[in-house]
Formats: structure tokens, sequence, C-alpha cells
């Protein structure tokens, strides 16, 4: 015999015409309708759940491209806010600790600041005690309110003020609006 969809179905090893073996019949056919059914739930179900998870994939994938971040996603020109700041450093030891001082602070940003999209810092070849940083943030309103108000970047930026009364390190920069003309 064959079910509603047109699947083949055996229902005993022999096929009495009376009516106790009709009886059984009935019952069999019931029993491999219900276990189709059941297989055809569980089959759907995990359908629901890999849509499901393709969906939230490909939601999250596109929340990462919001902001043009350059972790693990390809990073693209946009409107962001940057600084770049160059320091310039009277030793060598000097440089080194703020450098790992600076190691909590991008630590902390990358964990807490998903608006930060690029913080970088590199050492300029024209002078070892040169440290040029580059930080590109979704907008300024986020370097002023948000960046400037993180726990780590409070407890770095006194250390790296001290330095500077001290005349151990001068720092200057600039600060641009991105146009979102060009490549990266």
């Amino acid at each position: 015999e064959k079910d509603d969809r047109g699947m083949r179905i055996r229902i005993g090893s022999s096929q009495k015409k009376n009516s106790a073996a009709g009886s059984n019949d009935n019952k069999n056919t019931m029993m491999v309708s219900k276990k189709n059914n059941s297989t055809q739930s569980v089959i759907q179900s995990l359908m629901l759940f890999a849509l499901g998870a393709f969906a939230t994939s490909l939601f999250y994938k596109m929340q990462g491209t919001a902001y043009h971040r350059s972790r693990g996603n390809k990073r693209e020109p946009g409107n962001a806010w940057t600084l770049a700041i160059t320091m310039t450093f009277s030793d060598e030891s000097d440089l080194q600790y703020i450098l790992d001082e600076w190691k909590m602070v991008t630590k902390y940003c990358q964990e807490n600041e998903p608006f930060l999209l690029h913080y970088e810092g590199g050492k300029m070849d024209s002078d070892p005690l040169k440290l040029h940083m580059l930080e590109r943030y979704a907008s300024k309103d986020d370097y002023l309110n948000k960046h400037k108000q993180g726990s780590e970047f409070l407890k770095f930026r006194p250390k790296l003020k001290k330095l500077q009364d001290e005349g151990k390190v001068t720092i200057e920069g600039y600060s641009y609006q991105e146009l979102g003309i060009g490549f990266v």
C-alpha cells in the first residue's frame, strides 16, 4: 500500500481478509503514519533551526560591516572620524613603558568599544623614538563621550600626562572626518 504522500508501506507479514485482520491492518497503518509524521516533524524542526541559525549569522555579519570594523571583516572606506597622533619620546624606556600600559587600553577597547573601528600604534621608520597612533571611530561623539570615559583610558591618560609634564614626551596630532571616497 501507499500512504497519502505516495510512500510504500508494509503493514504486516500477511494480509487476511477477515474483519480481525482488517482491524490489525488499520492499527499498523496508523502506527506507520504516526512514525512518518514524527519523523517529518523532526525534519521540519531541524530545517527551521538551520534557517534561524543562518538568519542570525547573516544579521551579525551585516552588523559587523555597519561600522566597517577591521577585526575579522574586510574594512571599507566610510565616514568615520579619525584621530592621528605622533608622540616623540626622549628615552626608549619611556616609550616602552607607554606601550606596555597601552596594551591594557587596547584590550579593553577591543572588548568594550564596538564604535572604535581601528586602534593601532607603530614606530616611525625615520625615528625609533616616535610613536604614531591611528584611531578611527564611528563618530567624533563616540571618541569624546564614550572612549575618553572608558575605565582603562582614564587609568592610562594620567600616566602619559605625567611624562608630558616632565618633558619626556611631546604629542602632536590632527583629526579628520572621512569622506567615504577611496579604498582601503
